[in-house]
């Protein structure tokens, strides 16, 4: 075989991995925003729709508990492994969900259903950066982001058209067809990497992890709606994550091979990125469920209407994916810092239009917000990562990867539960708007100070 031929091969198994990246980033988006079409009638077969936002925080917690173990597992059975387990033990906990006979049943199922979902979800990152040359990556981040679009647009509809035809349990698995190609594409394309394990697994650091989650997001979710402030569960639950946090910290710094990479935040670009977006996630929360609400229950819109929020920001995403990553990237280091704080900015400048919604204002409005957080969206997909991987070594980005996707879940449950409390303390859709542009514009004021490159790098940029 010639080398052209062998080039020929090369090129063509590189393309059909970076496919398969793009596919399994679809998946993961379709099966996610696919969740809220299929739980109320799930919840309501069970008679339990009084506890819906309740499960709708429990999918977010199991991943929570995983997100932070992928560099532990990775380590220790490689990329390819826990990648393909999670694609396929995903599939299998949701066709076991269409048997679950009670809404106990059923809300062990959605929260192991997060949990191993969590196990491939920031995968695309970090195989495309293995796959791609560094130079390269915010382009191939920036076709993520379309990715990540497409995904979250015939996922729901996709979804909510077989619940429909068919039914809600066959809604639960058709996300599944868009995972078949990844599937086999990395089983036989893809070689297994994984790091040299020291020491024993860390058991303890998964235990005080999986605590300190549920302890967490169960008081912010419970909290005033099924137990009071101060009340038995009301003292033990945030008492019982603080010091499993403490204890967390303590462990996981001394650990040889720690389930959730504390040492990460020793890395300041990673430190910096993992609380922007933490606190951006704010916009994301807004727009996917209150914006939904409002129309709903303010503007009395209709069901169709409200479906319609997330489009022009989906569709802006997807078009600007395929192109912003890579003209940013073809001087990253002196193009990221403004086109970040842009992005931060625009996301304030979309809640702040939000919150001057009025029972009678055009749907318009809601359309130009959420277009202008579609270029917002498309820009942070595309160059977070890259930013803080600059500084990494090639097998501490699976790792730092989990650990920024738990970053996005933990924010957005506890933006959630603390805009549900100051709701039902009286605050209105708009002041939550003003919450989440607050809390956007906390993460401007953190990128102002760590979003930048040293000297030395930009004068070798």
């Amino acid at each position: 075989m010639n080398n052209t031929t062998t080039e020929k091969n090369s090129a063509l198994k590189q393309w059909m991995l970076i496919a398969a990246v793009l596919l399994l980033t679809v998946t993961s988006q379709a099966a996610n925003y696919a969740n809220n079409i299929v739980l109320p009638a799930k919840l309501g077969a069970f008679n339990a729709m009084g506890y819906y936002a309740l499960f709708a925080t429990l999918s977010g917690m199991g991943m929570m508990i995983s997100l932070p173990m992928v560099g532990a597992f990775t380590s220790k059975f490689g990329v390819k492994y826990v990648t393909l387990f999670g694609l396929v033990a995903h599939f299998v906990v949701r066709f076991c969900l269409m048997f679950a006979g009670n809404a106990v049943a059923f809300a062990a199922g959605w929260i192991l259903m997060g949990f191993v979902a969590g196990l491939y979800m920031s995968a695309p990152y970090s195989i495309m950066a293995d796959i791609v040359p560094s130079k390269d990556r915010p382009k191939f981040y920036g076709y993520i982001a379309t990715a990540s679009a497409f995904g979250a647009l015939i996922g729901p509809a996709l979804t909510g058209a077989i619940a429909d035809a068919i039914s809600a349990n066959s809604a639960l698995l058709v996300y599944g067809i868009f995972g078949i190609f990844p599937l086999f594409s990395l089983a036989f394309l893809y070689p297994n990497k994984k790091r040299a394990a020291r020491g024993k697994f860390d058991f303890l650091g998964i235990a005080l992890i999986s605590v300190f989650v549920c302890c967490t997001v169960l008081w912010l979710s419970m909290v005033t709606k099924f137990f009071a402030l101060v009340s038995l569960p009301g003292i033990v639950l945030p008492i019982l994550a603080i010091v499993s946090m403490a204890l967390l910290i303590k462990v996981e710094t001394k650990a040889e091979n720690p389930s959730v990479p504390i040492q990460m935040f020793k890395k300041k670009r990673f430190a910096y990125t993992f609380c922007v977006q933490m606190l951006m996630v704010a916009y994301s929360t807004c727009i996917t469920a209150y914006v939904v609400v409002y129309v709903q229950s303010v503007m009395h819109g209709s069901a169709l209407a409200s479906s319609t929020v997330t489009m022009p920001q989906t569709i802006v995403q997807a078009i600007l994916g395929f192109f912003v990553g890579g003209l940013i990237g073809k001087n990253f280091k002196k193009r990221f810092r403004p086109a970040a704080l842009l992005a931060l900015s625009l996301y304030i400048l979309a809640l702040l239009i939000l919150s001057t919604l009025r029972p009678t204002s055009s749907m318009l409005v809601i359309y130009v917000a959420v277009a202008i957080g579609g270029v917002s969206q498309a820009v942070t997909q595309s160059i977070h990562a890259p930013f803080f991987q600059s500084e990494l070594s090639p097998e501490e980005i699976a790792p730092a990867q989990g650990m920024f996707q738990f970053s996005s879940t933990g924010g957005a449950s506890i933006f959630g539960a603390l805009c549900g409390a100051a709701m039902n303390m009286g605050a209105n859709f708009n002041q939550v708007f003003l919450i989440g542009a607050a809390f956007v514009g906390a993460a401007l004021v953190i990128a102002l100070i760590g979003f930048r490159f040293p000297k030395e790098e930009m004068e070798t940029a």
